[in-house]
C-alpha cells in the first residue's frame, strides 16, 4: 500500500496560521485584509488533521498578524494557531486568544443601541460570553449573538477590485 502525501513548500519569512476551523481559512483572510496582500501565499482548505479531523491552514510570505488580525481569528477559529517564520524556522508560536472583551469589530444589529447613535459616537463593545460555541453580549443592549449571527465591522479597501465574470 502506497500512502500519497501533499507537500506545501516552507516559507523563507512570514506568518503562517494553523488549525483553523475547517472551512474559515477565506473568510480569515477577507475578514483580517490578507486577502489583499500581494505576497505569496498558499492556502490549504479541509485539509485533514489528526486532532480535528479537519482544517484549514494559510501561510504567507513577508507578513505578520498585528493585534486585531490576531482577535478576528480568534473569534471565528479559536483552536488556531500563528507562527512566525524566520529563515524557514519557527521563531515564535502562539495560539490565539479570545479577548474576554471584543471592541470595535463587531456591529450591534440592535437599532436602539446606543452604538447605532449618530448623536453620540460609541464603539461597540461585547462581552464574550462562552467561547465554545461562541455567544457574545451587547454591553449596552444586553443582546446576545451566536457565532452565525455575528456581523463584523467592514473595513476599508485598499483599493478597488477587479472582478472576474465568466460568461458561458
Amino acid at each position: 500500500m502506497s500512502q500519497k502525501n501533499l507537500r506545501i513548500d516552507r516559507i523563507q519569512k512570514g506568518t503562517v496560521i494553523d488549525h483553523i476551523d475547517a472551512g474559515y481559512a477565506l473568510t480569515i483572510l477577507n475578514l483580517t485584509g490578507l486577502d489583499e496582500a500581494s505576497n505569496l501565499m498558499t492556502i490549504g482548505v479541509n485539509v485533514s488533521s489528526q486532532k480535528y479531523g479537519k482544517k484549514d491552514i494559510v501561510k504567507i510570505e513577508n507578513v505578520f498578524l498585528d493585534e486585531v488580525q490576531m482577535a478576528q481569528i480568534s473569534i471565528l477559529s479559536p483552536n488556531a494557531t500563528i507562527s512566525l517564520i524566520e529563515n524557514y524556522e519557527v521563531i515564535e508560536k502562539k495560539k490565539v486568544e479570545m479577548p474576554r472583551i471584543i471592541k470595535k469589530l463587531i456591529v450591534c444589529e440592535t437599532k436602539t443601541c446606543i452604538s447605532n447613535s449618530n448623536k453620540e459616537p460609541i464603539d461597540t463593545e461585547f462581552k464574550v460570553l462562552e467561547e465554545k460555541p461562541l455567544k457574545i453580549q451587547c454591553v449596552y443592549c444586553d443582546r446576545i449573538y451566536k457565532l452565525n449571527e455575528i456581523k463584523f465591522k467592514p473595513r476599508r479597501k485598499k483599493g478597488k477590485r477587479v472582478k472576474q465574470m465568466i460568461q458561458l
